[in-house]
């Protein structure tokens, strides 16, 4: 046999669990293994590539630096070992079964495609299945395993599903290029006050609307509410017109005659994140989260921090990803 053969997987698996448990007996229990068998099978390893990798003192087991190196290789092969079986299980799966994917009307159609977009590329003979609901149905639908996921914009109060951020977009106001306060850099409340209007339908997202409403309050802004529309083509004919100024996503396309300003002293954010069950046994979302991150490029701290605050919004008051310098306003 070849010196490299004498390397396998359960030798990964037993290096880091000793790094973890810290002796062989904990190690032994964890695997399960024999303590008897776990000490044999290191010891062959290290007879067989000549190079100790455990210094055994007064009951423990602690790796030298030669076991420190083997161990982050270690950490690093057996991810790669779960991810390519996932993805080999979940080419398999999409193959019989079509990915249902909801979303909220509240997900801008550029996630929905990219998302979609992501999806195709890695399973391009599978097919996916987007559909819109209201956030309760759409709940409902994932807690009965009737959706693979969905898209949603926070704030989502459920101690059941799995949420992972995607994207966070600053918003900001949209007015005519030729109004007065185009000329300054950021409005202030009383600029807004009587001249913004909301267009969020608190049907499809009632704490999002609720908390957008007492975030504004808070700024000392009164806002004007119309009656709801996902229109953004609308929206900004009714601010080209002179009728309002309007919240609307930075990175939204604008018309030539308007411009958008932040609101002075926050800088808040619509959070979008996909929701899925997370007892479900298929293995395609482990496969597409981990694309998505590539994409979105999704901060590894986002997803915990989204889960502390998840119960309170879209909209954060952010410096940063979630820093807080006007105290967690967080709405949708």
């Amino acid at each position: 046999m070849s010196l490299y053969d004498s390397l396998e997987f359960k030798h990964l698996r037993s290096i880091v669990a000793i790094a973890e448990a810290g002796t062989l007996t904990a190690a032994a229990f964890q695997l399960p293994l024999a303590q008897s068998a776990l000490s044999r099978q290191i010891s062959e390893l290290e007879d067989a590539l000549g190079v100790q990798l455990l210094d055994r003192t007064r009951g423990r087991a602690i790796l030298n630096d030669e076991g420190e190196l083997l161990l982050a290789f270690a950490r690093v092969k057996l991810k790669e070992r779960a991810e390519l079986i996932d993805n080999l299980q979940a080419r398999q799966q999409v193959s019989i079964y079509p990915f249902s994917l909801g979303f909220t009307a509240f997900v801008e159609h550029d996630v929905i495609s990219e998302v979609c977009s992501a999806y195709r590329q890695l399973f391009p003979k599978a097919t996916i299945e987007p559909a819109s609901f209201d956030l309760e149905e759409l709940i409902g639908l994932l807690k009965e395993r009737q959706l693979d996921a969905a898209l949603v914009t926070l704030p989502l109060q459920d101690d059941v599903l799995k949420i992972q951020p995607m994207m966070h977009e600053r918003l900001v106001v949209c007015i005519r290029a030729d109004d007065p306060l185009a000329e300054k850099t950021s409005l202030s409340p009383a600029d807004l006050t009587g001249r913004l209007r909301i267009f969020s339908d608190p049907r499809h997202h009632p704490r999002a609307h609720a908390r957008l409403l007492e975030m504004l309050n808070e700024k000392g802004i009164e806002p004007r509410i119309s009656n709801p529309t996902f229109n953004g083509e609308h929206i900004q004919w009714m601010v080209r017109e002179g009728l309002c100024f309007a919240l609307i996503r930075e990175r939204q396309h604008l018309h030539k005659d308007l411009t958008t300003r932040p609101i002075e002293g926050v800088s808040w954010t619509i959070d979008s994140a996909i929701v899925y069950h997370p007892e479900q046994k298929r293995k395609v979302m482990s496969v597409l989260i981990k694309e998505l991150e590539k994409r979105f490029t999704i901060s590894p701290d986002l997803q915990s921090e989204t889960e502390s605050h998840r119960q309170s919004g879209p909209m954060s008051s952010q410096q940063g990803l979630f820093g807080d310098d006007d105290a967690e306003l967080k709405a949708g």
